[in-house]
């Protein structure tokens, strides 16, 4: 029953050299680690959730958002180095860590426009999500292009079809230029997000792992990019 839950999870790699952002050298300390399997994301977890409870440095923001647009070489450079030079002011570092523990306790629309500011991130979505499911992992997945797309072809059959779509371009990718587009996401994300807490039980009751939402979301970012088909679980 479980046999391709564990086999998606179990293949999940995703190889990020934090070293090659342009400007790693400006930051002694960070950009110096090489992550790859699930095991190494979660160390990388844990690492920002410490830094953001324990009153810590704004550059592990940073490396969490050079990880997750590492996939786009044109971009990421860009993206992460605006987010630290706003970070590196104190009153922008100490909102973002407001706006995150605020977002996770209580994930409405209006938090998650307070999480945008605070990452002066006008039209931002997915990295954005990125810091909140690594903070706190056990509830909250990430979203992407490939999550989007599996999303909407099979959520029907594991029992969400009233549940809304993500917004997106012809090339699959998340758009929020509108705030009609940036609601209609976070309604979806919040769908998705009940739907990998509600699958995260559902395994760990027929097949007794103890998984957490994140791990449900990494199982199926692995199957969306091939052709295994995940179990339908009771």
């Amino acid at each position: 029953m479980c046999n391709n839950w564990d086999k998606a999870y179990s293949k999940y790699r995703w190889r990020v050299d934090l070293e090659h952002f342009s400007k790693a050298a400006d930051y002694p300390g960070y950009f110096n680690r090489v992550i790859i399997t699930p095991a190494d994301v979660m160390t990388f977890e844990n690492k920002f959730r410490t830094t953001v409870d324990g009153n810590g440095s704004f550059e592990i923001a940073g490396e969490v958002c050079f990880w997750k647009n590492y996939g786009s070489a044109q971009a990421r450079n860009r993206v992460t180095q605006k987010l630290l030079t706003h970070l590196k002011i104190q009153d922008n570092w100490n909102r973002f860590v407001q706006a995150i523990k605020q977002a996770s306790s209580d994930p409405s629309y209006g938090h998650f426009v307070d999480l945008r500011k605070a990452c002066n991130q006008p039209r931002g979505f997915a990295t954005l999500i990125t810091f909140l499911a690594f903070y706190k992992p056990n509830e909250y997945p990430m979203v992407d292009k490939h999550i989007a797309n599996w999303w909407v072809k099979n959520r029907g059959e594991y029992g969400y079809g009233a549940s809304p779509d993500f917004s997106q371009r012809n090339d699959g990718w998340i758009q929020t230029y509108t705030v009609s587009q940036t609601k209609q996401n976070w309604n979806a994300y919040i769908a998705w997000e009940k739907f990998c807490n509600d699958y995260a039980t559902r395994i760990a009751k027929n097949c007794r792992w103890n998984w957490r939402a994140r791990d449900v979301e990494m199982a199926i970012w692995k199957v969306s990019q091939n052709s295994i088909s995940l179990e339908v679980l009771p």
